[in-house]
Parts: structure tokens; C-alpha cells; sequence
């Protein structure tokens, strides 16, 4: 039986998978030249201004110093054909890494138009989200309100809705920052309640997390930061949960952060691992152990590198019925 065509929107969606790649791998030959003309430069400026080797006090070849002595003839105390040498590879080098910069930003330029385009996918999927049917309004007995749903599954008509979920109410996993999950039981705060309380009393918005790392490429970007599979955001840069618009702010900040060499801030939570520093208690059980977690923060920088992507890793919205609710907040 033969195989049924291809739609043409696959074949468009495969043919942009396909340019978006050799745009990131034309970026990184670039980035790797770049690299090679910064240290090739280093080295020759290293040369020019060491000290004589056999005149621990004699005066450097110098970048830019005169080669001859004040009667205008050659320096005597330095190799003037090696000292023309260096300075005119200096100068190609210069030039070469000049005209390169500005196939870099041409190219940065390229890959966030890539950016551009998932984010307006992006864009495409909430409204059509926006316009799905909503189901019926629920009363919610923490208010004694009624409460609508939102079009990200949030909670809209009641304070903090924006931290709950709307097939939650009336069920004992629904928190409100700062209460106990399960009500007086003495079952442990979630992590998400724990981490909006935690900052709650400052001007910032609190901290809750907003999208998880459940994948990280071996020597890529997110590696290097210390980032690992597991770990929940609570701040990229500037994006928190209230304006990360379905990671959409993330994915924009990505190319930019890239472009302009800047390291982006993550504040992030982090299962704790048993450790020998004084004051770390053992968790009572293996269960309360896996709850527990540690609020940490780790700077990244965005980059081509020989994988896919500027970071090297895979992030997606979190939802915290994914995880258990128990989730304990590490103090230090």
C-alpha cells in the first residue's frame, strides 16, 4: 500500500526545522572563528609587549611604539623585522575579526527571526486556546466566590488565581500561598506555596515556579551553568511566572541574551541531594528526601554551540500535578 503524501504545511514545518539548523551551525563555525582570531590576536600582543628575553630590562617590541631609536635608525635592543611581522598580522587579524563581528550579528539577527516566528507559533496557539470552550463556572469554597477558567488552565474572578489551578477547586491539593496542603493535617506546604510566601512580604512578585528542565545536553551552555534535568524555575532574567506568556518571554530573551554576550540570572529550585555539611538533617523517610528542595541561583550564557539551540537544554511549562504537592523548600 502506497504511503499518503505529505501535507504541505509538514513539508514547510520540515523545510524550516532544516534552515533553522544550518542557521544555528553557520553560527557556530562563526562563533568558533571567532574565537581563533581573539586568541590568535592575544598571542601576538602577549609577543609584542614581553620583555627581551636576554634583557630583563630592555623595553618591549610594543603594539605601537617607534622601531627606530631617536637618530632614526633601527632598534638595536629588539628583532624589528619580527616586532613589522607581528604588527602587520595584528593588524590583518583586526580587520578579519571586524568584518567577521558583523557576519556574527547578521547571523544572531537570522537565528531570532527563527525566535520570532516560534514565538508568533506561539502567539497562534493561545488564541486558539482564547477561543476553545471554557467550562462551566465552579464556586470555590476558599473565596465563596465563583471562579472561571482561564484560558492557560489558571483561575480567573478570585484572589490568586493566577497561582491555582482551575480543575484543582474544591480538592485538598488546591493551596493558596502560604496555607498547609491538606488543610490541619500537618501535611508539608507545597513548593509552590512555600516559594510565593517566601516572597510574599518584598516588592518583587513571588517567587513560584513557572516551567521545569526536564532535559540537559552534555557540554552545552546549561552544563556549563550547572543547570540539570529536574531543576524548576522561579526567575529567567526578568521573566517569573505572572509574564513568562507560556515561555514565550523566555524564548525571546534567548537569541537577544545570545546576541549582545549578556549571562542571564536563573533562579531556580533543586531537589536536595544528602550532604556532609554540619547542620544537614536527614529527611525521615526516603519520600521526604525526594520532597525536599533548595532554592539556588545560577547564571547562563547563551550561545551557539554543537548541539541544537543556544542553551542546550530542553525547558517546558510547569504543572505542578506533574510533581508531588508536598514539595519541601530547602532554607539554605
Amino acid at each position: 500500500m502506497s504511503a499518503a503524501p505529505s501535507s504541505p504545511s509538514s513539508d514547510n514545518a520540515g523545510g524550516d526545522d532544516q534552515l533553522q539548523k544550518a542557521a544555528r551551525d553557520n553560527l557556530k563555525r562563526l562563533d568558533a572563528q571567532r574565537r581563533a582570531l581573539e586568541a590568535e590576536a592575544a598571542a601576538i600582543v602577549d609577543e609584542l609587549l614581553a620583555p627581551p628575553a636576554d634583557d630583563a630590562a630592555g623595553e618591549p617590541m610594543g603594539v605601537d611604539t617607534p622601531l627606530v631609536d631617536a637618530d632614526g635608525y633601527p632598534r638595536g635592543d629588539v628583532d624589528v623585522f619580527r616586532a613589522r611581522t607581528l604588527r602587520h598580522r595584528l593588524n590583518e587579524v583586526r580587520t578579519d575579526h571586524k568584518d567577521l563581528m558583523k557576519r556574527v550579528e547578521a547571523g544572531m539577527v537570522q537565528v531570532a527571526a527563527f525566535g520570532r516566528r516560534d514565538a508568533a507559533a506561539a502567539d497562534e496557539e493561545e488564541r486558539r486556546r482564547r477561543a476553545a470552550p471554557k467550562p462551566q463556572p465552579k464556586f470555590d469554597p476558599k473565596t465563596g466566590k465563583w471562579a472561571v477558567q482561564n484560558w492557560d488552565g489558571t483561575v480567573a474572578g478570585v484572589e490568586h488565581g493566577e497561582d491555582r489551578r482551575f480543575d484543582r477547586i474544591g480538592r485538598p491539593d488546591d493551596v493558596l500561598p502560604g496555607e498547609e496542603a491538606g488543610g490541619a493535617g500537618g501535611a508539608a506546604p507545597s513548593a509552590l506555596a512555600l516559594a510565593s510566601a517566601s516572597a510574599s512580604a518584598g516588592q518583587q512578585p513571588p517567587l513560584v515556579p513557572f516551567a521545569l528542565v526536564d532535559g540537559v545536553s552534555p557540554d552545552s551552555p546549561a552544563a556549563e551553568a550547572g543547570l540539570v534535568e529536574g531543576d524548576l524555575l522561579l526567575r529567567f532574567g526578568p521573566v517569573h511566572h505572572l509574564n513568562h506568556r507560556d515561555l514565550r518571554a523566555v524564548l525571546e530573551l534567548v537569541p537577544t541574551a545570545a546576541a549582545n554576550q549578556d549571562e542571564v540570572a536563573i533562579t531556580l529550585l533543586r531537589r536536595e541531594q544528602p550532604s556532609v555539611e554540619p547542620g544537614w538533617t536527614h529527611p525521615a523517610d526516603e519520600a521526604a528526601a525526594e520532597r525536599r528542595r533548595r532554592r539556588m541561583i545560577v547564571k547562563i550564557r547563551p550561545r551557539p554551540w554543537s548541539g541544537r539551540g543556544l542553551l542546550g537544554c530542553h525547558i517546558k511549562a510547569y504543572d505542578d500535578a506533574q510533581l508531588d504537592t508536598t514539595d519541601d523548600v530547602g532554607g539554605h
